[in-house]
C-alpha cells in the first residue's frame, strides 16, 4: 500500500457492496433477477444506491454469474465475480471489500435478498455514518436489525479472518459498544425475501404477513 494510498483515503467516503453471488437453492431461479417492477433486483438496488449518492459499488456476483451479468444494467458499478461462492456469504463480503478502493473509509454491505430497502434509507446510513465515522452502523426497523450494515475500514481485517461459520456475525458481535443500531421507518430493512413465498409475500402482496 502506497503513501498516497493512504494519504488519500477520506474516513467520511462509504462505498457500497451488493452480495449477489448466492446460489438461491430456496428460490429457484437467481434472485438478483427476479422482477421488482419493471426492473431486476439487483438493478432496483445499483439505482437506489446512486440516488442515495453512493458513488462507488461494488456488485458480487458467483453462481450464474454469466446469466446475471448479461441480463442486469449497473453502468458504472465495479462487477466482481467470487469464485468461491459455495463457501458461503463471508467470502462473497471478502471478495467485495478486497475491490473497494482505497479512498473509501468505509463500506456499507447489502444483499440482493432484500431489495426492498428505500434509497432513502441508504442516504440516511450513510449520513449517519459521515456525522460519526468509526463504529458499525446496523440498520433497524421496528427494533430488528436487518441491512444494510456499513463497516468502518478499521474491521476489514477482522472481516477477513472471521470464522466461516459465524461470516460477520461474529465481528459484529465481539464488541457490542462499537455498534450501533440505526431505526428506519422502512419494512424493506428487515425484508428478508429467500423463497417463493417470501417473494409472494413482500413483493406481489406487498408486505402483508
Amino acid at each position: 500500500m502506497s503513501d498516497r494510498a493512504i494519504e488519500s483515503r477520506d474516513p467520511t467516503v462509504v462505498a457500497a457492496i451488493v452480495l449477489a453471488a448466492g446460489e438461491s437453492r430456496r428460490m429457484g431461479t437467481p434472485k438478483a433477477l427476479l422482477r421488482l417492477g419493471n426492473s431486476p433486483f439487483i438493478e432496483t438496488i445499483f439505482a437506489r444506491l446512486r440516488e442515495a449518492g453512493m458513488g462507488e459499488v461494488v456488485v458480487v456476483l458467483g453462481a450464474r454469474a454469466g446469466e446475471v451479468a448479461a441480463a442486469a444494467r449497473l453502468p458504472g458499478a465495479a462487477v466482481v465475480v467470487n469464485r468461491d461462492f459455495e463457501r458461503g456469504q463471508l467470502s462473497s463480503l471478502q471478495c467485495g471489500l478486497r475491490a473497494v478502493s482505497e479512498a473509501a473509509g468505509a463500506a456499507l454491505v447489502t444483499l440482493v435478498d432484500h431489495p426492498l430497502v428505500a434509497a432513502s434509507t441508504y442516504a440516511g446510513m450513510r449520513t449517519a455514518w459521515e456525522a460519526d465515522p468509526g463504529k458499525i452502523l446496523v440498520a433497524a426497523h421496528d427494533g430488528r436489525r436487518g441491512h444494510p450494515v456499513i463497516f468502518p475500514r478499521a474491521v476489514f481485517g477482522e472481516l477477513m479472518e472471521a470464522p466461516a461459520g459465524e461470516g460477520a456475525r461474529a465481528v459484529v458481535r465481539r464488541d457490542p459498544a462499537r455498534v450501533r443500531s440505526i431505526g428506519f421507518d422502512d419494512p424493506g430493512v428487515t425484508a428478508d425475501i429467500d423463497d417463493p413465498a417470501d417473494y409472494e409475500r413482500f413483493v406481489r402482496g406487498g408486505g402483508r404477513s
